[in-house]
């Protein structure tokens, strides 16, 4: 799938990961939710576009206002797109991250979220499981885990395989924080990529391949 001509989003601001270094957390705040909130709200409208048709429920758009919890230092910010119009970090997302060093577009779960262990049980023993890693085989994506890290880093990618999805799930019970599916760019190598509209067309076809996985998930 591809997007369209004339879309509105044509890539992340090539400053933007250097917004996450600034050491006043306030400031930081502001200066993300202004630079990089309003290309991430362009790429919303355009994954909406392109995947509500698909959707057996509509799915919303989310960005954070990341001054919660309170005294939360944001080292990340990301677009969500949920059936939930509230609330959806109770459960799975598809959500674009952005952060110092990459970018991910994925199917991701916040690991505290009640609603975790039922997914991990029927990925672990049902053909959800079997689901997952073919995506992760026929579409080049992998499974990631990340663990909390003090500021400046916010988080630690503590495993990554494009095949082991029961391991993944072993390293969440150890220390794992955010469990996802997807690709990851890394920062600066893929500098280019991340700032042109390459990667909205990325994630238009690497989110709709996760839809039907995520439309499983109630």
């Amino acid at each position: 799938m591809l997007f369209r001509p004339g879309c509105g989003f044509e890539g992340l601001p090539r400053e933007a990961f250097d917004l996450f270094g600034i050491h006043d957390h306030e400031e930081r705040r502001r200066e993300i939710i202004a630079r990089i909130h309003p290309p991430l709200g362009r790429l919303a409208q355009d994954l909406l576009e392109q995947l509500n048709p698909q959707a057996a429920r509509p799915l919303h758009s989310h960005l954070p206002r990341l001054d919660w919890p309170r005294g939360y230092r944001p080292f990340c910010t990301w677009l969500t797109l949920s059936r939930e119009t509230h609330g959806y970090q109770a459960g799975a997302q598809l959500n674009v991250g952005v952060h110092a060093d990459h970018v991910s577009v994925r199917l991701g779960w916040d690991t505290s979220a009640d609603a975790f262990g039922r997914f991990e049980f029927l990925a672990r023993h049902g053909e959800l499981g079997r689901d997952l890693a073919r995506v992760a085989a026929d579409h080049a994506l992998a499974f990631r885990v990340f663990a909390a890290a003090p500021w400046p880093a916010g988080s630690a990618l503590v495993f990554e395989s494009s095949s082991d999805l029961g391991r993944s799930f072993d390293e969440v019970r150890r220390r794992g924080v955010w469990w996802e599916i997807g690709r990851r760019h890394a920062v600066p190598e893929e500098l280019d990529f991340v700032c042109s509209p390459e990667l909205g067309r990325e994630a238009a076809e690497i989110l709709a391949y996760l839809l039907p996985l995520y439309e499983r998930l109630e």
